[in-house]
Formats: C-alpha cells, structure tokens, sequence
C-alpha cells in the first residue's frame, strides 16, 4: 500500500515558501519511481474571513508598537492566494486540498509532512524549514524580542523534526556554528535551477504592456533594505552617462515594514532618473509577467546583502531560463556555479556599473536558449530523485 506524503504551505505562508512548494513539487511527481511508492497531497493555507481579521488586528498592533515602542516588526500582507495558486498551477491542482488548521493534517493519515516548522503531531514523521538566519547575521534589522522569538522557534524546528530543510551550505554551517545543530539532521537543498513554471514566453507584448524599452536590466526584488536597491541605482546612473537609452525595471513591493520610509527616500533621491523612466518601478506584477520581462532583459541584477538561499528565487528563476545573472559577491551567492553569473561588490557601485557595460556587448547565442532548455529538464530530473531519496532515508 502506498503511503501519503504531504507537502505543505504551513499555517500564513510567504510568496516565497509556495515557490519552494511549486519547486518541490514539480520535480517530486515527474519522478515516476516516487509514484510507485507514495500519493502526494500539496496543502494549502486556506486564509479564510476570521484568520483575515485576526491578522489586521495583530497588524495594528504590530504598528503601534513599531511607532511607539520604535521596534521594528515586519506587518504581514494577507497570504497569497490558494485558489489563485491552483488555478496559476493547473499540473498540480490534482494534488491540492485546502487546509485551515494543522490538524486537517490528520485525515490524509500522512507518513511524513514537509516542509513544517513546529510540529506537533510527534506521531507523524516531519522534516522542518529554516529559510535563513538573519537575525543572527544583521541583528540591527530586528529588536530583541523579535531576534529572541525567532531563536526559539529555530531551536523547536530543530528539536521537533526529524530532518531539517535549507537552501544553502551557509545557513546549514550556521545552524552548526550558533546552535551546535547536529550535522546529520540537516538536509541542503541542492542550488540546481530548472523551469517549473507553465509559462509561455512573449516578452514583445510584455514589454509593450508595460511601456518598456528594448534594452533594460531588471531587478525582480521586494525593496527591503537589505535588498541593497541603492548600490544597484547608484551604478545604473553611472551607466546611463554613456548608455543613456536603457532602463532599470524593478519589480517587487515597494513597503519595507521595519523600514518604512526606505523606498519614499530611495524613490526621492533617484526622482529624476524615475520621471525619465530610465530607472521603472512596476511594484508587484503577475508572475508569468515578472518571468517574460527577465527573458527580454539584458541580464537581471541582484544586489543582496543578505539571502537564505543563493542569490534568492529570483536568481534562481534567472539560470533557469538562461539569462546572465549579476550578483552581490557575498558568501552565499559564491554557492551558485555558472558561466552565467558575473560577480560584484554589494557597496561598489562603479563594479556594478562596469558590468553592466560589459554584459550589453556579450552577443545573444540562439543555441545557448536550447542548450539550457535540455540542462532544465535534467535538473528537474536530479532534483526529483534527491527529493525521493531524502523522504526514503527520513
């Protein structure tokens, strides 16, 4: 008899852990040895009326201590759709059931759950997440109660779960390092990128529906301020002095709730470039849109001071369809091998900007676009089997 492996959003998901979901479980059902031994349940959270309101009056809150108490809270948006997700993902919608408390869990008699944070069905076996460690590398972005919550919480995933998940060699030796975690329990993803969107690529009518230039860069990042938008600003304006006709497209939100006046100084102080629509800020946009807008781009370009992962989703997303990546040099994006990333310092503006020059004279290789079509669908392939072999060794 088959058993029952359920992947799941966990309760108030982020954008980012349902495309750790996609990214999961893609690879997993195209694995057909997977489907010899186990049924797939991908559960999500259902964020329904009551939980809504739950959440404006914990916002409210939240703000009210970030004015007064001058903390530095993060005010939490309402979840990303389940049935917009479901409808975005129709190869998966056979796999997907609504869930509202954990306890919906139970009626799939599950043998394993994952990706979990707490979990409290100790009957039940479990791999947990922690998708980085903040906190203990820029401590100046939290307040200490935040910093204390999320070192407790850290310390029951792994304490609760029988393996642990990351997306990098850097957070999996920092767990190590600053919480003496056991090596064996923690399981590194493997940074291997292939296209798991269902999308089709016409960045012509992107571009156009957007009001965008033939020659831009693009930057696919919610502006955080550990997101280093500025650096990448300050070289694009050096940039523009001998190429003036290319734009800096940004996507992403735009609120930074720790740091709430961020993007109004950043937008004032590069106002100008702004009105001439050489830097355009598109806020959040549809997904297959982001995707058809780094496909026409000249390289996408990821400042990041700090990432979970390397280089983030949108690095990530940039490798999949073969697009040359510019990105921060820190430790954790030094993880990320390919002949397409290009390395800068995140506080050198003018290394940045002479990359930008440098990417804009690499000719576009027609047979590179079909080369890593092939390197997609076979790193799908390893993916999927990494995947099946960490739920057989749990």
């Amino acid at each position: 008899m088959k058993k029952t492996i359920i992947i799941t959003t966990g309760l108030y998901p982020s954008e980012g852990i349902f495309s750790l979901i996609k990214y999961i479980s893609v690879a997993l059902i195209s694995n057909k040895d997977f489907h010899k031994k186990y049924n797939l349940k991908i559960l999500l959270f259902n964020e329904n009326l009551t939980k809504k309101v739950k959440k404006i009056i914990y916002n409210l809150y939240l703000t009210i201590k970030n004015i007064f108490l001058i903390e530095k809270n993060r005010i939490h948006k309402f979840t990303y759709s389940a049935k917009k997700f479901t409808n975005d993902n129709y190869n998966l919608s056979k796999y997907i059931e609504f869930f509202i408390n954990e306890d919906d869990y139970n009626k799939f008699d599950p043998h394993l759950i994952f990706p979990m944070q707490i979990n409290t069905k100790k009957d039940i076996l479990s791999v947990g997440y922690i998708y980085d460690l903040q906190h203990k590398d820029l401590p100046y972005l939290f307040d200490k109660k935040e910093i204390k919550k999320r070192n407790n919480l850290f310390r029951k995933i792994l304490n609760d779960n029988q393996r642990v998940i990351v997306n990098s060699k850097f957070v999996k030796n920092g767990l190590i390092k600053k919480y003496k975690a056991n090596s064996k329990k923690i399981i590194q993803l493997p940074f291997i990128p292939y296209i798991f969107d269902n999308i089709r690529f016409s960045t012509k009518n992107i571009e156009k529906k957007y009001d965008v230039s033939n020659n831009y860069f693009i930057i696919s990042n919610n502006f955080w301020k550990h997101k280093n938008h500025e650096t990448a600003f300050k070289a694009f304006k050096i940039f523009l002095l001998k190429h003036p006709s290319f734009q800096l497209i940004c996507t992403g939100n735009p609120y930074d709730s720790r740091f709430p006046n961020y993007f109004k100084n950043l937008s004032k102080k590069y106002s100008d470039l702004i009105k001439k629509n050489r830097i355009k800020i598109l806020n959040s946009i549809p997904r297959s849109d982001q995707l058809n807008l780094m496909k026409g781009a000249k390289a996408v370009v990821q400042p990041t001071l700090y990432e979970g992962g390397p280089g983030g989703f949108s690095s990530y997303e940039a490798l999949s369809i073969g697009k040359k990546l510019l990105i921060s040099n820190i430790p954790i994006n030094k993880e990320i091998k390919s002949p397409n990333v290009h390395f800068f310092n995140p506080n050198s503006p003018t290394e940045l900007s002479k990359l930008f020059s440098k990417v804009i004279n690499i000719k576009k290789n027609s047979k590179k676009n079909i080369f890593y079509k092939k390197i997609s669908k076979k790193n799908k392939k390893i993916f999927g089997k990494f995947l099946l072999k960490m739920i057989d060794l749990v």
